[in-house]
């Protein structure tokens, strides 16, 4: 849990009540939230040092836990369904995570489908999309 005590053990390493730069790097890597060195930058100059809870809640939601509106969502899921048929099939997710840069094996996209899709047709509709979104 992240208090307003980063100077204490719980936080910042250099008990000085705020955070450096690369203690976020750690905090953000703990959290699985890769990031470039620029965006390191921003979310600094963002919290201007200062990392009391609230403040860093806020900047972290506002950066890496955006709510997608429903229009947002389904514009997304139109380009993920590239034949238009209303679902995103195997080889459509085979496909961009193969744009992601990610290869995978036909069962690791079996298991991905397997894993959103509620009805069990072998095909992710738009409101299963929206539930991983």
């Amino acid at each position: 849990m992240i208090t307003s005590e980063w100077g204490g053990t719980k936080g910042g390493r250099n008990q000085s009540g705020k955070i450096s730069r690369n203690e976020l790097k750690n905090v953000l890597n703990a959290l699985n939230i890769q990031v470039s060195d620029n965006e390191l930058k921003q979310i600094m100059s963002q919290i201007d040092g200062d990392i009391e809870s609230d403040k860093f809640c806020r900047v972290m939601g506002q950066t890496y836990f955006k709510k997608y509106t429903r229009e947002e969502l389904q514009d997304t899921f139109r380009k993920f369904d590239s034949d238009g048929s209303g679902y995103i099939q195997a080889r459509e997710l085979k496909t961009i995570m193969s744009g992601l840069g990610k290869r995978m094996k036909q069962n690791e996209i079996d298991q991905m489908i397997k894993s959103l899709d509620t009805t069990g047709d072998g095909q992710i509709r738009f409101d299963e999309f929206g539930q991983i979104m």
